[in-house]
């Protein structure tokens, strides 16, 4: 029996993997910020946190610095 998912765990797991693949090198900044184009800044930022040890350091420090300095909406509660 398959489970069925929301849209908000499917948009997760799809900028989850999408991070992944950036991180291991198999994508570059450019593609990974058009994916991440109007998505929300702190559930990037979550999501990141959640892969832990996958990528270099030096592409985390890279992705971290365009996060900072990118204009992406913001959670609002």
């Amino acid at each position: 029996m398959s489970r069925n998912i929301s849209a908000q765990e499917a948009g997760d797991r799809w900028i989850k993997n999408s991070l992944r693949s950036y991180l291991e090198g198999e994508k570059n900044l450019k593609w990974i910020a058009g994916i991440l184009k109007g998505a929300n800044k702190d559930e990037i930022q979550s999501l990141f946190n959640s892969l832990g040890r996958s990528g270099t350091a030096e592409r985390k420090a890279e992705f971290q610095k365009w996060l900072n300095r990118v204009d992406l909406p913001r959670k609002t509660d």
